[in-house]
């Protein structure tokens, strides 16, 4: 699979550094992954998701991660988003067990609990769609400090800019926001 990714990257630098990447994570972000979906095939795939957004869309962001500690998060952080998104797209029911036997874990929920966690996950698929069509500049730094929770200091950090530059972005990146959430509810988008 390495080759395949490779073959996305141009520069022999990056190729090498995502060669590095690929070797020092992908056995931390399997275990993410299992964690969440509990089944080996639904582990690959989702690992094999990660590496190629990463090699095709993210190598850029890769980049300007210079601290190791922060490449690790963001690599285990994408790995638990995309395992999210994985059994929220319905790819798989994610089970637990209890002593008697094997049941999806929502019929575990009462009634409120259930509309609560329903309503929660329509929001922020509402939220993220939103943030997806801001602008790049405030697309990114919100989804990189709300979805992924990069912090402040370290998000102005990777995008080699002042602590004041990246909290003006966010605040202006909020406002954006919602104003195309109202936007989207005054039109009856919601």
């Amino acid at each position: 699979m390495l080759v395949l990714y490779l073959t996305y990257i141009d520069s022999e630098e990056d190729k090498e550094k995502f060669e590095r990447l690929y070797d020092t994570y992908k056995k931390q972000m399997a275990i993410v992954a299992m964690a969440i979906v509990h089944n080996e095939v639904d582990v690959e795939d989702i690992v094999h998701d990660v590496f190629l957004n990463v090699a095709t869309r993210h190598i850029d962001t890769i980049n300007r991660i210079t601290d190791e500690t922060d490449l690790r998060n963001y690599m285990l952080k994408a790995t638990k988003n995309t395992a999210l998104n994985w059994i929220k797209k319905g790819k798989r029911l994610v089970y637990t067990t209890n002593e008697r036997n094997v049941e999806p874990i929502v019929f575990g929920l009462s009634d409120d609990t259930f509309i609560e966690f329903l309503c929660h996950q329509i929001e922020y698929a509402r939220v993220l769609d939103a943030i997806k069509k801001l602008e790049p500049k405030y697309r990114d730094v919100l989804y990189q400090h709300f979805v992924m929770e990069i912090p402040v200091p370290q998000l102005a950090k990777s995008k080699n800019q002042s602590l004041a530059a990246t909290k003006k972005q966010l605040v202006r990146g909020k406002k954006k926001l919602l104003v195309l959430l109202e936007g989207e509810k005054e039109n009856g988008n919601d």
